[in-house]
């Protein structure tokens, strides 16, 4: 395995990925590696039909939204010490895909990703982030529980 220059650490907000946050962290820290924050929002102002002049997304819904993306990134940010370089994203999409896809963007970034500890009944019914980023990724892919 070649070392990442670059880690990609997605989060949620969670205690998941918090967990996932200190392993990036630690692991960014040995290689010399830069962290990127990444948070993944199902919707914004760039989901709606610019066709049409009204929004079908109510400002109390983009509005919440964007605060919630911010605060998820700021907490997550506030985790990692000051001598490591970190670059903080947000997008919009379905989180796997853009995980993903955000990954093979910056030259297939080791993915550390915080597992929520679904069984497999769980795991098939709600879906799992983590396991299609698993098995999805084509490169390095840490599960942190």
């Amino acid at each position: 395995m070649k070392t990442p220059a670059r880690i990609l650490v997605p989060v949620d907000g969670s205690v998941g990925s918090d967990k996932a946050v200190g392993m990036a962290v630690m692991l960014a820290q040995a290689v010399g590696a830069v962290l990127d924050i990444l948070y993944v929002s199902y919707f914004d102002r760039a989901t709606d039909d610019t066709a049409e002049q009204v929004s079908w997304l109510p400002d109390s819904v983009v509005g919440s939204s964007g605060r919630a993306s911010k605060a998820i990134l700021d907490h997550a940010a506030s985790l990692v010490p000051p001598d490591l370089r970190v670059e903080c994203h947000v997008v919009t999409g379905v989180p796997a895909r853009k995980i993903i896809a955000f990954a093979e963007e910056k030259g297939d970034a080791m993915i550390v990703v915080g597992g929520r500890g679904l069984g497999l009944m769980e795991g098939f019914l709600l879906g799992s982030v983590s396991q299609a980023v698993m098995e999805n990724a084509k490169g390095t892919v840490v599960v942190v529980k």
